[in-house]
């Protein structure tokens, strides 16, 4: 999936559900950052934050990347980018109740994930909260990008991810996409839908491929897949109420959905005439931005001008809840893994 959908229907339903215009935006916007959360190099920061003491050490922070953009045909083959980034994020399997690595949409998983940052969030204040309402929204990324990423799987595993004689659906026609591509996608590791581009995270398209294990033909309408995750997320934050407002919000989420755009930004931009009453906006250099300070920022530190790798905290701190958060899920993700491997041993 892509921000129409980690971001501007994340905003959407969860503003819809009962969430503050704030709230929903910290959701919404920590759901799109696990796809351009890049960095995982250490970092000297001036300061400590008690909340984030695991991440700390003496003036180092460590952050977590999510992020799988690039990673995907540089560094994709190694497998703890699969195991600390594929998984535990993008391409989350039943760990729990299945041996198999493949993605099924609905994933019980994740769903659980959802609950348990719900419920920690229900009982949390100050910015402990905060910390979980940017948890949901990771929580909500992984649980969405199930049905995105259906049928494929986060490890480099050809039974599961090879595939051929990719079709799409245009003005009721098969049409085959470019050979130049076909070969092009088919020269790629067998790691997530990397041989499928970007056709399962595009909202509108409708599309198929054959899978090589099996020589069957899948057919993707994305459309109702992103409809049925967005109405299955609405579900989880309604409950037992009984103002049901899906009714009234489905036929607008499914023009967004199914607006075929030129861009991303356009894509955007449908939402926000679609839906006026939400305040969309995502900068994803915004909650770093007001995190870190470089210590050209800060006249304190001019001292140190000369270590560029230097910076003092900012002003805010969801950045930084942000890699707390998402080492959390990571670990938790990858002691399923580790398990999973032992008992298979």
């Amino acid at each position: 999936m892509q921000i129409d959908f980690h971001y501007c229907a994340i905003r959407v339903i969860t503003e819809k559900a009962g969430f503050s215009a704030e709230d929903a935006q910290i959701i919404a916007y920590a759901s799109q950052y696990i796809d351009d959360a890049i960095d995982h190099e250490k970092m000297n920061v001036e300061g400590h934050l008690a909340i984030l003491s695991r991440r700390f050490s003496d003036k180092t922070f460590n952050p977590v990347c999510t992020a799988h953009k690039g990673l995907q045909f540089l560094k994709g083959l190694q497998s703890d980018v699969q195991n600390k980034i594929y998984i535990p994020f993008h391409f989350l399997p039943e760990l729990e109740t299945s041996s198999d690595y493949k993605v099924v949409q609905n994933c019980t998983l994740a769903k659980k994930l959802i609950i348990q940052a719900l419920t920690e969030l229900s009982k949390s204040t100050g910015e402990q909260r905060i910390m979980n309402l940017v948890r949901l929204g990771i929580t909500l990324h992984t649980y969405a990008d199930s049905w995105a990423h259906q049928n494929f799987s986060g490890l480099h595993e050809p039974k599961n991810n090879d595939i051929r004689d990719i079709l799409i659906l245009k003005n009721g026609k098969w049409e085959k996409i470019p050979i130049i591509s076909q070969i092009e996608y088919n020269s790629l590791p067998a790691i997530g839908h990397a041989e499928a581009a970007s056709y399962p995270d595009q909202s509108h398209l409708k599309w198929s491929y054959i899978k090589d294990s099996d020589s069957k033909v899948y057919q993707r309408d994305n459309t109702l897949l992103f409809m049925d995750a967005a109405e299955n997320i609405y579900n989880i934050f309604r409950g037992n109420k009984q103002e049901d407002i899906w009714t009234e919000t489905k036929s607008k989420m499914f023009e967004c959905f199914s607006f075929e755009a030129k861009s991303l930004d356009d894509k955007i931009k449908k939402f926000q005439r679609v839906f006026p009453e939400i305040g969309f906006y995502y900068d994803e250099e915004q909650w770093r931005n007001e995190a870190l300070h470089t210590v050209e920022q800060n006249r304190l530190f001019k001292a140190r001008k000369e270590d560029s790798e230097f910076y003092v905290l900012g002003s805010d701190k969801k950045w930084f809840f942000f890699h707390f958060a998402a080492l959390e899920q990571r670990e938790y993700i990858y002691k399923l893994i580790e398990n999973k491997r032992y008992k298979n041993i």
